[in-house]
């Protein structure tokens, strides 16, 4: 539920908002917890929080292979400073969510408007599907007739469809859209 809330959060001029990476009670299971850090990297308030009874979530205390997967999502984040100050900076200036819906990018485009499991970075052309249950696979829905790419391998994928695209747990479901130049801190 966080994503939805987050989405509608900023669409309603709280553009700050997160919720608690993996969960404020019990304790979820290391792959759900990694795949919860994985979403959690683009919330525009990311913390890790929960309740006093429940184990420790710090991603150093995560068993491998997690951990090294929860610390390469934390850099991704830091690698991509420069896009989330860009996002913060409009949000402050003009009121625009940090983290947009996808009808928010393409409002003419109604397959987009039921989306609230895939969204955009600002404007950077970055579109994120987190992946928040146990599959390896997951559906995206690609607007436009343009094309995008897998951020980390450049698979190209034609817009104006749905694509189921891999998603292993080592993996964040992420692309650029064509047209866009991403500036990274490397």
């Amino acid at each position: 539920m966080s994503l939805p809330m987050i989405l509608t959060n900023g669409v309603a001029g709280f553009p700050f908002a997160g919720a608690d990476v993996g969960g404020f009670f019990n304790d979820p299971p290391e792959d759900l917890l990694t795949r919860w850090y994985q979403a959690g990297i683009w919330y525009p308030f990311f913390r890790a929080h929960s309740h006093i009874d429940t184990r420790r979530r710090e991603p150093y205390l995560i068993a491998e292979p997690f951990r090294t997967i929860i610390i390469q999502a934390i850099r991704l984040r830091y690698q991509l400073l420069p896009v989330w100050y860009t996002a913060f900076q409009e949000a402050s200036v003009t009121g625009m969510p940090i983290i947009r819906p996808q009808y928010y990018a393409f409002p003419n485009e109604e397959q987009g408007f039921p989306l609230d499991s895939q969204f955009w970075l600002g404007g950077s052309g970055l579109l994120i599907r987190p992946v928040v249950e146990q599959m390896d696979v997951t559906d995206i829905y690609l607007a436009g007739d343009e094309k995008y790419y897998d951020y980390f391998d450049f698979t190209i994928y034609q817009g104006a469809s749905r694509h189921s695209v891999p998603a292993p747990i080592g993996k964040i479901p992420l692309f650029l859209h064509s047209g866009h130049i991403v500036p990274r801190r490397e």
